[in-house]
This record gives structure tokens, C-alpha cells and sequence, in this order.
């Protein structure tokens, strides 16, 4: 990536700017607001941090922090973590909704059985459907429930759609973003904000009622990303580049127009809210500098010969990997079969 230029004027932070305080109070705000309005409030307060991990969106880690203190000494937290690189390119419900995706999984560790690390079981996506998030392996409408490379997408008119819009109305913003996201794609549509129908139709209501104040204070509110997963699982060898949203992964923010029909999808699969985007020009008025992104997120996929194995790993390109199976059923030595390349979307889970 090239040298990023630091210009003085962008670096001074006057007056009674707190940007730590700015950021965790708004992050804390709308934990609470959707405990509140989507889950009764009966989630556990937990520590949400953020990380600018090329290869995520956010995440949960049950138990990650024990407290030190006098007060609460040898008391646990929950962990949710956010990636503040995509804050810029995504509009505040789309960020958000990673937060109440981990939110759901915090509901299942306490209220249900949490599946194996990574995956997506038939429980945790009910809990997110039941609350507007629809679990989806392409980030689109149709795409598989449950897997290890699941995701969610904002179901139109949902329970999370109508309450994030309720949030914003209450004039939440996200103060501060990273001045430095994945570029976005090419050519990207600057038509309105739509709705994906099932049937791959188009509806052209707004995708959030604001008032021109708000989208005036506010213009990172009309960003747009739409996620895009991969099916994985096995082991993956190489961890260079791997993730669930890699910054060069296509589409980063590529913006889905709504006149293209989605191929082979249920006539009954929930509508998708889509929002648009700012383009390069909107982005530079704002501070926002977006950044080519430097490596290739494809691996290369390789699976085990045997039947009863269904062994897959991912690594480099002409790797020579053999197969012996698992501790409960090993089997003899059988060199894995490439198996084509592949873009991976989240971090998977090794032996």
C-alpha cells in the first residue's frame, strides 16, 4: 500500500473532542437501544471493541474478559468486536446490524446450545430472522440459513429495520470513521436507495424516512455495502489474506441495482434493504481517502479423496497436501485433490 500523506491540519483534535468517548459512548448507546427494543433488554452488558482486522466485519467471544477490580473481581464479560474500516463505506444501519448479529449470538450462548466456533447453526439464524436480520451464505436474498460463512442482510421493513430507523431518527450518528477504507469498486451506481424483492423486482421507497437535517448533518448515512460470503470449512493452512469481508473481496461496496433480477430466488425470501452510497468525489469532501487494496483473498481449495472423510483445506496455489483423516476416524495417507480457488469469507477453524 502507498505511504498515506499526514497532513497537519487533519491531525489536530481541539476544543473538547474526545474521539474514545465520542465513539464507545454512540457504540454503548446503540447496544442499549437494541437490547431494549430487540431482545427485552435481557442481554448482558458486554465490552465492544473495536479492530481494524482486514478480514472481518465484527464478531463475539463469549467470556473474553475477566474483571480485576475490588468491586466485581473474577467477573466475566462478553466480547462484541467491530471493524471501524467499513464504517465509512457502510451506511449506520449496515454497521450496526454486525453488532446485533453478535448481539444474537450472545442471546445463544445464554438462552440456547452455541454450535461449533464459526458456525452458523438452525437456531442462531431463527434468532436472527425473528428480529429482521435474515441469515444468508451470499449476503443475498436465497443464499443458505446455516454454514460456516453465514451472514445477515436487513430484511426489509423488519424488526431491526424499523428500530435502527428509529435510532437514527433520534439524530445517532457515528462521529468518527476511518479516513482510510477499501476503495470501492468502479463505476458504482448512484441511483437511489431501493429494495430488493424477492422476485428480484424493485421497490423505490427510501430506504430510511430522514428528514433533510439529518441527512444533511449526516451524509454517511446514504453509504452502501452489501455482503458477500463464501461457503468454508476445514482448515486452512495459509492465514494470509483469509476473513469473512477481505478488503479486496468483490463486492467490497459494490452497489446491487435493483433492475438486475436474482437469479433462482424463493418467492418467498424476505426483502433485502439496500441503501446507497457516497461516491469517491462525496467521500473526499469528508476527509475520506479510500485505499486499493493489496492482497488476494483467493486460496486455493483442496479436498480429501476418501468418501467417508470430506476433509477440505485451503492454502497457496500447487500445494502438495495429504490427508490422514481425524483422531475418531483416520484413514490411510491420500494425497488432496485441488479443488478449485476460492475466496474466503471468514476465518476458519483449524485442527
Amino acid at each position: 500500500m502507498a505511504r498515506r500523506r499526514i497532513q497537519g491540519d487533519h491531525t489536530r483534535i481541539g476544543g473538547d473532542l474526545k474521539p474514545t468517548l465520542d465513539t464507545y459512548d454512540e457504540l454503548q448507546r446503540a447496544f442499549d437501544f437494541f437490547n431494549t427494543e430487540l431482545f427485552g433488554s435481557r442481554l448482558p452488558q458486554c465490552l465492544i471493541t473495536l479492530s481494524r482486522q482486514h478480514d472481518t466485519l465484527g464478531y463475539f467471544s463469549a467470556n473474553q474478559f475477566v474483571n480485576l477490580s475490588e468491586g466485581g473481581k473474577g467477573e466475566y464479560c462478553h466480547e462484541i468486536t467491530l471493524n471501524p474500516t467499513y464504517f465509512a463505506i457502510r451506511s449506520i444501519p449496515e454497521n450496526l446490524s454486525v453488532m446485533v448479529r453478535e448481539m444474537v449470538s450472545l442471546a445463544q450462548v445464554l438462552e440456547g446450545k452455541p454450535p461449533r466456533r464459526r458456525y452458523r447453526n438452525r437456531e442462531w439464524a431463527d434468532m436472527c430472522e425473528a428480529i429482521g436480520l435474515m441469515p444468508s451464505d451470499t449476503g443475498k436474498p436465497g443464499g443458505k440459513r446455516v454454514g460456516d460463512s453465514v451472514q445477515t442482510y436487513i430484511i426489509d421493513c423488519g424488526l431491526f429495520d424499523l428500530a435502527s430507523a428509529k435510532l437514527i431518527d433520534s439524530e445517532f450518528k457515528l462521529s468518527w470513521v476511518d479516513r482510510f477504507p477499501p476503495e470501492q469498486p468502479a463505476g458504482a451506481s448512484e441511483e437511489p436507495a431501493a429494495t430488493i424483492l424477492a422476485d428480484g423486482g424493485n421497490s423505490q421507497a427510501p430506504a430510511h424516512a430522514q428528514n433533510a437535517e439529518s441527512r444533511t448533518a449526516n451524509p454517511l448515512d446514504q453509504l452502501d455495502e452489501l455482503d458477500s460470503d463464501d461457503e468454508g470449512g476445514g482448515v486452512l493452512l495459509d492465514v494470509e489474506g483469509e476473513g469473512d469481508l477481505p478488503a479486496d473481496a468483490k463486492p467490497v461496496n459494490a452497489f446491487k441495482k435493483v433492475a438486475d433480477p436474482e437469479p433462482e430466488v424463493p418467492d418467498d425470501a424476505p426483502r433485502m434493504k439496500v441503501f446507497a452510497h457516497a461516491q469517491t468525489a462525496e467521500l473526499a469532501q469528508l476527509g475520506i481517502e479510500p485505499q486499493k487494496a493489496t492482497k488476494n483473498p483467493s486460496k486455493s481449495k483442496y479436498s480429501c479423496t476418501v468418501k467417508t472423510c470430506k476433509g477440505n483445506v485451503w492454502g497457496k496455489p500447487g500445494m502438495r497436501v495429504s490427508c490422514m483423516g481425524t483422531d475418531k476416524k483416520p484413514h490411510d495417507p491420500e494425497l488432496m485433490v485441488f479443488d478449485g480457488a476460492v475466496t474466503l469469507e471468514e476465518p476458519v477453524e483449524t485442527f
